[in-house]
């Protein structure tokens, strides 16, 4: 095995801190990001590795964060994407070897869950529109992430008793179960979405009617059969990684096919104490759909390979499998491989007796329910064939914003592949660690501010800075009545003819700013929008503090709550000031 390939998880277990630091830092943090892009989902590996970098506990949740955003799947991911992906466009490849970026992917996750989960994303209120997923696989949870994000409510119909999909029959080795768990815990967190298992639809015209927008990613649940003689008397690849403990294999078990599926049979049956596996495909060693890791295991579990070869039958004796019968096929040279181009060879038939046991593991097709509608879409392996669980997630989000776009009325989305779909989802916390504060009362999400200043100063600029993310602001303060005059009092002077503070009093009136402290309130709830308004120094404290709380009555009538503090004028007695907290 390659020297990073320690790195490798198996049933969860982690990765020590001189190992992690040290993989993470081989990351050169590339402008370009080109791991990113390699990425089907549009995860940015560059930026949940140096988020991670410090390896404190907001590190690692805030690395898990960026990772998900793009990804729902993202511990499943994690421990099973091939090196075709983001490892392909690594930059480090051409000077010695890719980062392993899916290892330290797992390895974050892991330590997020071990922290108290995966932080969540903001809930979005729902908007009403209803979306029924048809399957709970990755192109369905993808779907789902996305759409609940969306504000849509989601019912998820799946067949099975768990959600999970294709992930569920990724043996333990490869994937452990903990890890799609806490993934599906995530995805339940994201807005309204509700599972119904054990329910499978074989018509969904019933559906397509009761709800707004029905996806369709059903999978490839449906074995593929290679023809041969007693051919019944195999196990399927579904079958059997659906339950390998009930299969008990005594005698040499052959696995018709070449590709990941085949091997996960393989493998699992070595490690359930078949003492010799022999994967029997069309490809040859080379043509064979397998990872540099996938090609590994074969050597480290020991399974056998023949290629170029064709099972035409099944041996059966008394109900028992004796036996296989095969062909050799044949390829015309520099002919890329398909089906379609092979040929059996004549006189190259073979009887063997040392099979004893048989799983096919040749594919799978679509089972698709029946019904057709314009609000129908589709996503996944029944859409684009088979893929990896990334890539499905991917479709999953194409088909959400397809769907989306449907029920918005707008034009449909230009999709350049199925496969790949960058889409975060919007609810995305970039600080996953709580910065929430109280602020006389009001709870705010982080204790930054903007005070009185230009940027502050109506609405507009309120809105902007809201919708970049400041949590609240302080409104330049206004006064009820004009020409507006500041006292010198109230001024840091630098000169006879200037002011230090000027930039803090507003040129509107307090009646318009009171109307937009109306609108900022009703459209931003969850901030703290500050008005403040002041009174004169004439010189009668009386006077002025019942002009100074008039004015402060009527950003009360705007919805706001007032905050009273006074101040010591250098000069013409005790002024007062206030600023009203929404």
């Amino acid at each position: 095995m390659s020297e990073n390939n320690i790195l490798k998880n198996k049933g969860g277990a982690g990765i020590s801190d001189s190992r992690f630091r040290q993989e993470m830092m081989r990351c050169q943090y590339c402008e370009e990001k080109p791991c990113r892009d390699g990425c089907p989902a549009g995860c940015s590996p560059a930026d949940f590795i140096m988020a991670a970098r410090g390896m404190k506990e907001s590190d690692i949740l805030r690395a898990a964060a960026i990772i998900m955003k793009n990804n729902p799947l993202g511990g499943v991911c994690g421990e099973v994407c091939p090196d075709k992906h983001c490892m392909a466009e690594c930059s480090r490849k051409l000077f010695d070897s890719p980062v392993m970026i899916p290892d330290l992917q797992a390895e974050i996750i892991r330590r997020a869950s071990e922290l108290g989960g995966i932080p969540g994303m903001l809930k979005p209120m729902p908007g009403g529109k209803r979306v029924a997923v048809i399957g709970a696989g990755p192109a369905g949870l993808g779907a789902a992430a996305l759409l609940a994000q969306k504000g849509f409510s989601v019912t998820i119909y799946e067949g099975k008793d768990k959600p999970g999909g294709m992930c569920r029959l990724i043996p333990s080795h490869r994937l452990d179960e903990k890890t799609l768990e806490a993934d599906i815990r995530f995805l339940r967190s994201l807005g309204d979405i509700e599972f119904r298992e054990s329910a499978p639809l074989e018509d969904i015209s019933g559906v397509s009617s009761a709800y707004d927008a029905v996806i369709i990613a059903a999978g490839l649940w449906d074995p593929v059969m290679p023809g041969a003689v007693n051919q019944e008397y195999g196990a399927d690849s579904v079958s059997y990684l659906s339950n390998p403990s009930s299969y008990s294999f005594t005698g040499r078990v052959g696995v018709i096919g070449g590709g990941a599926t085949a091997l996960d049979c393989a493998v699992t049956a070595r490690i359930n104490g078949a003492k010799e596996v022999e994967m029997i495909a069309l490809e040859t060693l080379a043509e064979l759909p397998l990872t540099v890791r996938e090609r590994e295991e074969m050597l480290e579990y020991g399974v056998e390979f023949t290629g170029r070869t064709r099972v035409s039958g099944i041996k059966v004796s008394g109900g028992e499998v004796t036996g296989i019968d095969t062909l050799r096929v044949s390829l015309d040279p520099g002919t890329p491989f398909s089906l379609d181009a092979l040929s059996d060879m004549e006189g190259s038939a073979q009887s063997r007796d040392d099979i004893k046991h048989v799983i096919i593991a040749a594919g799978n097709r679509a089972a698709l329910p029946g019904g057709k509608a314009d609000n129908v879409f589709m996503a996944g392996d029944c859409l684009s064939g088979p893929s990896t669980v990334v890539e499905a997630v991917s479709s999953g989000k194409n088909a959400a914003v397809e769907a989306a776009a449907f029920l918005e009325g707008s034009p449909p989305p230009e999709v350049e592949k199925k496969t790949r779909n960058s889409n975060a989802l919007p609810g995305f916390v970039p600080a996953p660690v709580s910065l929430e504060t109280d602020f006389f009362g009001c709870k705010i999400t982080t204790p930054f501010l903007l005070s009185a200043a230009p940027p502050s100063d109506g609405y507009e600029q309120m809105k902007k800075a809201y919708e970049a993310g400041w949590s609240g602001g302080v409104m330049k303060t206004s006064f009820s009545s004009g020409p507006i005059h500041i006292p010198s009092e109230y001024m840091h002077g630098f000169g006879d003819r200037t002011y230090g503070n000027c930039d803090n009093v507003s040129g509107h009136l307090l009646e318009r700013v009171c109307g937009e402290i109306e609108t900022l309130v009703k459209e931003f709830p969850d901030r703290l929008t500050i008005g403040s308004t002041g009174g004169p120094v004439t010189g009668d404290d009386e006077s002025d503090r019942r002009a100074w709380q008039a004015n402060t009555r009527k950003l009360e009538e705007a919805g706001a709550m007032a905050v009273e503090y006074s101040l010591s004028c250098p000069q013409g007695g005790e002024g007062t000031e206030g600023d009203i907290v929404s």
